[in-house]
């Protein structure tokens, strides 16, 4: 699995590294909004990398329109948007096209 080194949330480019020893603690994951940075714990299966990433990725959201979430909020947010995605990949194609040319693919009633 191939993690990017960055991503784009509102116009600013964060970051994504893995940690150093002893940088997270007993955390798997963290996101610091003040230096648009995600580390990830290399120390996970595949499957925890991607709930951590995701779940970081949610927080990264969420701090950045200052939604005040609680932990749980964000890592069941986080959940849902893996389940939704994985079961629903086409979902993912709306994002790799002009929206506002997609008018012929609006579903009707």
């Amino acid at each position: 699995m191939r993690i990017p080194n960055n991503f784009n949330l509102f116009t600013q480019t964060w970051s994504i590294r893995g940690a150093g020893p002893g940088e997270l603690g007993e955390d798997l994951g963290q996101c610091r909004p003040d230096q648009l940075e995600i580390i990830i714990s290399p120390h996970q299966t595949p499957e925890s990398v991607v709930h951590t990433l995701v779940h970081e990725l949610t927080h990264a959201v969420e701090q950045k329109l200052q939604l005040n979430l609680e932990e749980r909020q964000v890592d069941l947010l986080a959940l849902g948007l893996i389940d939704l995605f994985r079961s629903n990949p086409n979902l993912l194609s709306l994002f790799d096209r002009d929206i506002q040319g997609a008018d012929d693919d609006t579903p009707t009633q």
